[in-house]
């Protein structure tokens, strides 16, 4: 599903990566960990198109990333921050907003896929009818990630997905997530729960 080859990265004089080399197989679980400062996030920002200019190669799903394919490779995958920049009013508004866009519009979930997900996430679907700041940390978190999980992509990348979740939570979540097996999922992570259940864990030093 994802492929980089002899990747490198740099910000002025500050080496990010050199000369890295991944590959992720369909369906596979993916935990990328380390030290502060590291790349972790870059690399999901680069697989996502976020930083154009870098050196060597990357594809995903057999697609090679360029600025003429960015969008197409965009389309088959979902995209959760460690920090989300929307700044809307209601949670409704928050767990809809991609599917606003024209891509994802068919992707609408109905009122049963909604309570379903809502309910493995132990969240309540009376949560849609509050301003997103009468909602905890934690329960945003798990509205967006339901959101993106409910965009149907074969590939999902995340930054410290359970940052913001107390441990019974953490791993309701982290299961219902690495048990679907034909997504793939790419996470930056130092949550132990999540690392000790993916199929491979990626240490950059």
């Amino acid at each position: 599903m994802v492929t980089i080859n002899n990747l490198n990265i740099s910000f002025g004089n500050e080496v990010v990566h050199k000369d890295f080399s991944l590959s992720v197989k369909k369906g596979e679980k993916l935990a990328i960990t380390g030290e502060p400062g590291k790349g972790k996030t870059t690399l999901l920002n680069v697989l996502a198109g976020f930083i154009p200019n870098y050196e060597g190669e990357i594809s995903v799903d057999g697609i090679g990333l360029n600025s003429k394919t960015v969008n197409e490779i965009r389309a088959k995958m979902a995209w959760l921050p460690q920090d989300t920049t929307l700044t809307l009013e209601s949670v409704e508004e928050l767990f809809f907003a991609p599917f606003e866009f024209v891509q994802n519009k068919a992707e609408k979930p109905t009122k049963e896929e909604i309570e379903a997900i809502f309910k493995a996430f132990n969240l309540s679907v009376e949560l849609l009818t509050k301003k997103v700041n009468e909602v905890s940390g934690g329960q945003k978190q798990r509205i967006i990630l339901a959101s993106c999980l409910l965009l149907n992509k074969p590939l999902l990348l995340i930054d410290e997905p359970t940052s913001a979740l107390d441990q019974a939570v953490k791993e309701r979540v982290t299961n219902y997530i690495l048990n679907k097996k034909e997504l793939t999922v790419i996470a930056v992570t130092h949550d132990e729960y999540w690392i000790g259940n993916s199929d491979d864990v990626l240490e950059i030093k």
